[in-house]
This record gives structure tokens, C-alpha cells and sequence, in this order.
């Protein structure tokens, strides 16, 4: 699985949002008829996106690096302990989509985008992100700049 590319995406007449098949042919075969979105954990104004399964396997990753090999049980049984994978799965949704791909975006992630016309559908390998269109272009023009300065770096010093 390897989400790619950066798409506008328009909303449809009534609201909807397309995930388009190149992004629909990247969830799990037996997985197609739905995916997950969240809120990211550290950045305003970003939903995550990813399939099912994807979702849970980062969530499993999360409790073992978060939390230790007994994170988990400590989780299940001490109502008090903080669960990062909790954290984030409590603000997730699982969202169904249509044969065609369209999707309704629920309103908690339309308001966080300040979706108006259209969002921003960004690959990034193992998931995917939803973003305000002029969002995503501020952020891709300062990422730029920090991968130019790390392929520079990549000289080992040579001149």
C-alpha cells in the first residue's frame, strides 16, 4: 500500500468528496467499501486518512513504541493510563464510500479543513492527508525548501 500524488478534489453538488481509484486501488482488496479518517495528532487544521487496516496496524505500532509490551494490558486495565492509540482512535471515523468512490466528509472534518469548495488529497505513502487547498500549498512551498537543504546535506561533505 502506497498512497501518491496530490489531488484537488471538488466537492460534488451534494457536498461529496471523490477519492479517486488511484487511491481507492491502494486499500485492501476486501477492504474497498470504506476507510478511516483522523485528526492528526500534532497539526491543526489536518485529517488523516487510511484503510482500515492500515489504521489499526499504526495503532498496534503506536501502544508497542508508546507504551511497551505491557503498555497495552496497563491500558486495558487502568482506566487513568493515557493511550496515545486511544487518543487518536476516539476522534477517528470510519468513513463508507459509494461504488464510484464519493464519500460524505462528516462536518467535525469539514469545519477543521474549512472546507469551502474543495480539499486537497495528498499522498504520503502509507497514508493519506486531507487539506485546505491554500493550507497545502503554504506547507509544500516550506517543505520544499527544508528537502532542497537535505539533499544538499546528502554530500557527505563533499564540495
Amino acid at each position: 500500500m502506497a498512497f501518491r500524488s496530490e489531488i484537488l478534489i471538488k466537492l460534488d453538488k451534494k457536498g461529496r468528496v471523490l477519492l479517486p481509484a488511484a487511491f481507492r486501488d491502494e486499500l485492501p482488496a476486501d477492504d474497498r467499501g470504506a476507510f478511516v479518517l483522523y485528526h492528526s495528532p500534532n497539526l491543526p487544521g489536518l485529517v488523516n486518512g487510511n484503510s482500515r487496516l492500515g489504521f489499526d496496524a499504526m495503532l498496534d505500532r503506536l501502544r508497542l513504541e508508546a507504551l511497551g509490551p505491557k503498555g497495552s494490558l496497563k491500558v486495558a486495565l487502568d482506566d487513568e493510563a493515557f493511550d496515545p492509540a486511544g487518543y487518536l482512535s476516539a476522534s477517528a471515523r470510519t468513513i463508507p464510500m459509494e461504488p464510484d468512490g464519493r464519500f460524505s466528509l462528516p462536518t467535525d472534518f469539514s469545519a477543521i479543513l474549512d472546507v469551502t469548495d474543495g480539499v486537497m488529497l495528498v499522498g504520503k505513502g502509507d497514508k493519506f492527508q486531507l487539506w485546505n487547498p491554500a493550507r497545502w500549498q503554504a506547507r509544500r512551498d516550506g517543505d520544499r525548501d527544508k528537502m532542497a537543504a537535505f539533499v544538499r546535506g546528502l554530500s557527505g561533505g563533499e564540495a
